[in-house]
């Protein structure tokens, strides 16, 4: 597994998902994700992961998370 953990992020508002990379994880409380060099900071909310950047709701459901994930090291 690499140091950054690729993932599907989903746009609500146009219904677009690009892949994104996890920057920190903790189960069940948040997640941060870095997406085009924009760094997005994600709720937990009843099996999704939200957040909002510039007017935009982003959303990574639950079962979209990879098994094991591998913080990020400088």
């Amino acid at each position: 597994m690499n140091n950054l953990d690729e993932i599907k992020i989903t746009c609500t508002d146009n219904g677009k998902s690009v892949i994104g990379y996890i920057l920190n994880f903790r189960p069940k409380d948040h997640l941060e994700v870095s997406l085009n060099t924009v760094k997005i900071y994600l709720q937990y909310r009843k099996s999704a992961y939200v957040g909002s950047m510039s007017g935009m709701e982003f959303t990574v459901e639950e079962s979209d998370l990879p098994y094991e994930h591998q913080e990020y090291q400088r």
